[in-house]
C-alpha cells in the first residue's frame, strides 16, 4: 500500500512536471485527471508491467532491453484509452516534430525519465 501511495505521487508529479515542459500533455479537468492517469500508471508500473515483462523476456532479450521502452509506451496508451479526458498532440523539440505514435513513444520516454530522477531522489532522501 505504500509503494502505491509513493508511486502515485510520484507519477502525479512526473505527468504535471511534463505537462508543463513540452505542452503535449491535456488534462481537461485539471488535477483529477492527473490522479486518474497517475492511478493507471501506478497500476500499470505495479501489476500489469511484471507481467508483461515475463510474457515478452524473448523479444526483450534479443534487443538487448531496448523493447522496454516499447513496454513503457503501452502503459500511456492504457491511460489514453481508458481516459477520455486525458489526451496527448504532436509537439516540436529542436526542429523536430513529432506526430501521433512517435509523440507518445518520445512522450513516454520523457515521462519515465523524469519519474526515474524523481524516484531516485526520493528514495535517496528516505533512506537518510
Amino acid at each position: 500500500m505504500k509503494k502505491f501511495l509513493k508511486f502515485t505521487l510520484l507519477f502525479y508529479f512526473t505527468l504535471h512536471i511534463v505537462g508543463e515542459l513540452i505542452r503535449n500533455l491535456h488534462f481537461q479537468n485539471g488535477i483529477w485527471t492527473i490522479l486518474e492517469v497517475s492511478l493507471i500508471l501506478t497500476i500499470f508500473e505495479l501489476f500489469l508491467k511484471p507481467i508483461i515483462k515475463i510474457l515478452l523476456l524473448p523479444i526483450n532479450i534479443l534487443t538487448l532491453g531496448l523493447f522496454r521502452i516499447v513496454i513503457n509506451t503501452l502503459g500511456i496508451y492504457l491511460a489514453l484509452f481508458l481516459i477520455n479526458t486525458f489526451t496527448t498532440s504532436d509537439f516540436w523539440i529542436a526542429n523536430y516534430h513529432f506526430t501521433s505514435l512517435l509523440a507518445v513513444f518520445v512522450t513516454s520516454v520523457i515521462i519515465n525519465f523524469v519519474f526515474t530522477i524523481i524516484n531516485s531522489i526520493v528514495t535517496r532522501k528516505c533512506k537518510k
